[in-house]
C-alpha cells in the first residue's frame, strides 16, 4: 500500500471512528479496520516479518524475494510512520467503544509509542527494536548473526517458487550486510560503539562463516536440506537452484561478510569498554523506554532491581525446602564455598536418552508432551488446533539453546519444538522437562496457537507478542505443570524447574545492575555464578547477553510475577466463583497483550463475573 493511499485510508477510517457518542461499540469495526490498515502497511515494509508470521497476502507475495530494508533512509521513513500512526490513534476517544476495541487501541498505541521512543534516539539503528538489537552489531542476535537462522528456520521451501525466493533473498544478503555497516558507522559518529565483547564475539562468528566457504555455508546447507524435502523439484532443477545459491554466497554474501568484518575489526581497535547502556549518550532515557517495551508495565529500574533480589530469595528458599524434604543428599557433595542447594542444582547428569540415541530423546520429549496434553482440558477451556511437531536439530547445528520453539506459520508450517541433543547433554539434572513445558505445552505453543486462532481480532493483536506476556506465560506454564502434578514423583525435575526460575530472577538483577546500577561485567558474572549457580563459562555468556540486550531479561520474571498476582487477585475477588479455565481464557483468548492491558482485562472480567452473580442471585 502506498503512503498516499494509506493516508487517504486512515483519514476515511478516522472519520468513521470520529469523536463518537459515548456509547459502547460505536462502530468498532472502524477501529479494527484502522488498526489493520496501519499494521498491514507497516508489515508491507518488513518482508522478513511477514515470512516469520506466515502471512499470505498480495504484499507478502510481492516481497517474498526481498529482505527487510535496513538502510538509513528507511530509518527516517520508519520514524515518520510511527509518529503518524500514533497521532491517528491518539485522536480516537476510547470510551466510545466496546472493551475489545479499547484493548486494540491500547495495544496499538503501546506498540507504536514504544517503537517511536526506542528508535527516536539519535543513534538508534534502522530496524525496529522488535529485533531486540541495541547495537548495529553484536555477538548474539544482530542481523549478521541472525540471517543464517532466518533462512534455516523461517524461510519456507515447499515448491519451486519458494525455492527461487530463497535464492533471490540470498542475493539480497550482501546489500543488507552493507546497510548494517552503515548503521555501525552512524552509531560511531554519535559516540556509540558496541562493547568490546560484542564486537569480538561477532568477529569470531563471521570469521568462521567466511572460513568454511561456500559448500559448508549454513545458507547452502539449509537450502540443500529443504530441497531434499520437496519431491516435486527434480534433480536438474535442484542442481540449478543450488548452483545459483552457491554463486550468490561466493560472489556476494561472503565478500559482504568480509567487508563488515573489516569494519568490526577497526571498531575493536578503538573499544576497550564493556559498559551498560547508562554510559551511552541518552542511555538512561533509552533504558527507561526499553523497560517499558520489554515489561509492558510502569515499573522503573530501581523497583525492578529490588523485585529481582526478592525473587532470588524466594526461589532459593523453595529449592532448599525440596532438598530438605524430598531429596536424599547422601550422594551429593556441596562444591567448595557452595551449599546443598547449589550441589543438587549443579549435579550435571547427562540425560541418558541423549547419550544413548537421538531418537530416544525425541520420543522422551514427545511422551512428556503427550502426558501433559491429556491433562490440559482440566485447566483450559480451549486448546490450539495447530499440531506441535517435535524435531531434532541437525547434528552439528550451532544452536545456543537445548530446546526452542518455532511458531506455526499460517497453514504452511506447524508449531515445532526443536531439541538440540548436544545442548541437552550440557543441561543440569532435571533441566529438560521444564524447557519442554516452557516452549511446548502448556507454554509457548498453547499461547501462540490460541492467539493465532483469534481471527476476529485485528492482525496486530494476532501477530505481536509482547515479551513480558509471552515469556511470562511460558514461565507461568512451568508453574502450572507443578500444579498439574507432573513433578509429584520427580523432585529433581521440580528442582530443575526452580533452578531455571532462579536464573531468570538473577537475570533481572543483572540486567538492571548492568544498565542502571552501573555494575561492571565482572560483577554481573560473579553474581550469576555465586547466586544462580552457573558455571564460570555460563555466567560469562549470560552476562554478555544481558549487556547487549538492555531490558530484555526483565520480561520473564516480571511477566510471571504479574500473571501470578493477577490470578491471586481474581481468586481473592471471586472466591468460590473463581474458575481457572475461565481465567486462562481471558488471558489467552484476547491474544498476547501488554501486561498493563492484561491487568485491565482481568479487572473487567472480575467485575462482569460479579454482576452476573448478582443477577443470578436476584
Amino acid at each position: 500500500m502506498t503512503r498516499l493511499l494509506l493516508t487517504a485510508t486512515v483519514a476515511m477510517l478516522l472519520a468513521a471512528c470520529g469523536r463518537a457518542p459515548n456509547v459502547p461499540d460505536a462502530d468498532g469495526g472502524a477501529v479494527d479496520a484502522l488498526v489493520d490498515a496501519q499494521f498491514d502497511a507497516f508489515l508491507a515494509n518488513d518482508p522478513e516479518a511477514m515470512t516469520v508470521l506466515g502471512i499470505d497476502s498480495p504484499d507478502s507475495r510481492l516481497a517474498a524475494g526481498r529482505l527487510t530494508d535496513a538502510s538509513l533512509v528507511h530509518r527516517a521513513e520508519l520514524r515518520d510512520t510511527l509518529a503518524a500512526n500514533l497521532a491517528a490513534l491518539d485522536d480516537i476517544d476510547d470510551d466510545a467503544f466496546a472493551p475489545q476495541q479499547q484493548r486494540t487501541l491500547e495495544m496499538a498505541r503501546w506498540f507504536y509509542r514504544s517503537q517511536a521512543d526506542l528508535i527516536g534516539v539519535d543513534w538508534a539503528p534502522a530496524w525496529l527494536p522488535l529485533r531486540t538489537n541495541l547495537y548495529a552489531v553484536d555477538q548474539l542476535s544482530s542481523i549478521p548473526m541472525a540471517l543464517p537462522g532466518f533462512f534455516e528456520n523461517a524461510q519456507p521451501v515447499t515448491g519451486a517458487a519458494e525455492a527461487r525466493n530463497y535464492v533471490a533473498r540470498l542475493h539480497a544478503v550482501a546489500t543488507k550486510l552493507d546497510q548494517v555497516g552503515d548503521n555501525l558507522d552512524l552509531q560511531a559518529r554519535h559516540g556509540v560503539v558496541p562493547p568490546r565483547v560484542a564486537l569480538e564475539g561477532a568477529a569470531l562468528q563471521i570469521r568462521d562463516l567466511v572460513r568454511v566457504g561456500v559448500d559448508a555455508s549454513p545458507f547452502v546447507q539449509a537450502f540443500a536440506r529443504k530441497l531434499d524435502g520437496v519431491p516435486d523439484i527434480d534433480a536438474a532443477l535442484r542442481e540449478e537452484l543450488l548452483r545459483d545459491a552457491r554463486s550468490a554466497i561466493e560472489d556476494q554474501t561472503l565478500p559482504a561478510y568480509a567487508r563488515l568484518l573489516a569494519r568490526i575489526e577497526t571498531a575493536i581497535g578503538a573499544q576497550d569498554a564493556n559498559d551498560g547502556v547508562w554510559a551511552l549518550p541518552g542511555g538512561g532515557d533509552y533504558y527507561a523506554a526499553a523497560l517499558r517495551w520489554n515489561t509492558g508495565v510502569g515499573i522503573d529500574a530501581t523497583q525492578l532491581h529490588a523485585l529481582g533480589h526478592a525473587e532470588v530469595g524466594r526461589i532459593r528458599g523453595e529449592m532448599a525446602a525440596i532438598v530438605r524434604d524430598r531429596l536424599p543428599l547422601t550422594d551429593v557433595a556441596a562444591p567448595p564455598g557452595g551449599t546443598s542447594v547449589d550441589a543438587a542444582g549443579d549435579a550435571a547428569v547427562t540425560v541418558a536418552a541423549a547419550e544413548a540415541d537421538r531418537e530416544a530423546l525425541r520420543a522422551a520429549v514427545q511422551a512428556r508432551l503427550d502426558r501433559i496434553e491429556d491433562a490440559l482440558p482440566r485447566v483450559f477451556g480451549t486448546l490450539p488446533t495447530q499440531p506441535l511437531d517435535v524435531q531434532l536439530a541437525p547434528p552439528g547445528a550451532h544452536g545456543t539453546a537445548a530446546v526452542y520453539y518455532v511458531p506455526p506459520g499460517g497453514d504452511v508450517r506447524p508449531g515445532t519444538l526443536v531439541i538440540d541433543a548436544a545442548q541437552v547433554r550440557a543441561l543440569p539434572e532435571g533441566g529438560l522437562p521444564t524447557l519442554v513445558y516452557h516452549n511446548g505445552l502448556p507454554g509457548h505453543h498453547l499461547q501462540v496457537g490460541l492467539a493465532q486462532a483469534q481471527v476476529a481480532l485485528p492482525r496486530l493483536r494476532r501477530s505481536l507478542a509482547p515479551t513480558a506476556f509471552t515469556e511470562g506465560w511460558a514461565m507461568y506454564a512451568e508453574r502450572l505443570a507443578v500444579e498439574m502434578g507432573v513433578y509429584d514423583d520427580d523432585p529433581r525435575g521440580d528442582l530443575g524447574r526452580l533452578r531455571a526460575e532462579l536464573v531468570h530472577a538473577a537475570r533481572l538483577v543483572v540486567d538492571t545492575g548492568l544498565h542502571s546500577e552501573r555494575w561492571t561485567l565482572a560483577q554481573a558474572q560473579t553474581y550469576l555464578r555465586d547466586v544462580a549457580g552457573l558455571s564460570e563459562a555460563q555466567a560469562r555468556s549470560e552476562a554478555q547477553r544481558q549487556l547487549v540486550r538492555p531490558g530484555r531479561a526483565c520480561a520473564h520474571t516480571v511477566g510471571l510475577h504479574t500473571l501470578l498476582a493477577l490470578r491471586a487477585h481474581a481468586r481473592q475477588s471471586l472466591k468460590k466463583r473463581f474458575d481457572l479455565r475461565a481465567f486462562h481464557g481471558v488471558l489467552l483468548e484476547n491474544g498476547a497483550l501488554p501486561l498493563d492491558v492484561v491487568s485491565r482485562a482481568i479487572d473487567a472480567w472480575i467485575a462482569a463475573s460479579k454482576i452476573e452473580d448478582e443477577g443470578g442471585a436476584g
